[in-house]
């Protein structure tokens, strides 16, 4: 079989995307129906997935956001992504809390109970990452939401906060927590949902007893150093544990667990089968 001349395999691919941008031209102007009364009535594929696409930045360069601007981006199905916003009150909460999409606000550093009340109604994800302080009371009224709660965005919180946002029952990423005290981590245990607190580096014995007998999951990726105590709580149920752990912990194999360290003089044996490059094991004299 003669080799293909060079031009013709060049031409090939610019044929294809020809053909490509011949069928979204025609998706654009109002899909495959052939009749003009059809063309009018059904929503045009292309020209609906764009707006999908654009709505829910387009506009959002601003700080504020009105009770009807919220209203008339609450209809993206999509979801909306407040890109400026960095202040909501309540009217305006009150109409995206209908949105059947996701939620997210990057920069919003505040929020009042009373709009917090309104969110909570909001029955998908819910991103408020950027928020660095959480009162108790702003946490109560979010803890009635029913979707994923991201509150990334906090550092530490009080107990008080930690035990409202226990009464939440959706996922709870607070990832940004990376020392909390031992109080907040009991406290947040008894949430009845997915808890994500993947920026903690270490536990405290009682901390890790509490979370590996949840019986919902809690995600630790991000443990460090652990102490030969917290390290036997997590392990203690084997396969059986809802507590997702770093990959170096070997979760199920029991008997690579090496004795108790000792504690006469100080001494300790690392448990080395355990352990990958960079890991600090933590030994109470």
């Amino acid at each position: 079989m003669p080799a293909m001349p060079a031009a013709a395999a060049r031409a090939r691919p610019t044929k294809r995307i020809g053909h490509a941008v011949f069928v979204l031209a025609i998706l654009a102007l109002g899909g495959c129906s052939s009749s003009t009364e059809d063309r009018g009535a059904v929503p045009r594929t292309f020209s609906v997935l764009a707006d999908c696409f654009f709505r829910g930045t387009a506009d959002h360069h601003r700080e504020t956001l009105s009770a009807a601007e919220a209203r008339r981006l609450a209809a993206n199905p999509f979801g909306i992504s407040l890109r400026r916003l960095s202040t909501l009150d309540v009217a305006a909460a009150r109409e995206l809390a209908a949105c059947r999409g996701f939620l997210n606000f990057p920069l919003l550093l505040m929020l009042t109970p009373a709009a917090a009340a309104e969110l909570a109604g909001h029955a998908e994800d819910l991103r408020l990452d950027s928020l660095e302080t959480l009162p108790a009371d702003t946490a109560r009224a979010l803890a009635g939401h029913v979707g994923a709660l991201h509150l990334n965005g906090l550092r530490s919180i009080d107990l008080a906060t930690a035990e409202a946002l226990a009464d939440h029952e959706g996922l709870l990423a607070l990832n940004g927590l990376e020392a909390p005290e031992e109080g907040v981590i009991v406290a947040l245990a008894r949430h009845r949902g997915h808890l994500c607190l993947n920026g903690l580096a270490t536990l405290s014995p009682t901390a890790a007893d509490t979370l590996a007998t949840r019986r919902r999951k809690a995600s630790l990726h991000g443990l460090t150093s652990l102490n030969y105590q917290s390290l036997q709580s997590l392990l203690r149920l084997g396969d059986q544990t809802r507590v997702d752990l770093p990959d170096w912990i070997p979760t199920g194999r029991r008997s690579g667990l090496a004795p108790e360290p000792a504690h006469g003089r100080g001494e300790g044996r690392v448990m080395t089968p355990l352990l990958p490059p960079g890991f600090a094991l933590v030994t109470i004299d």
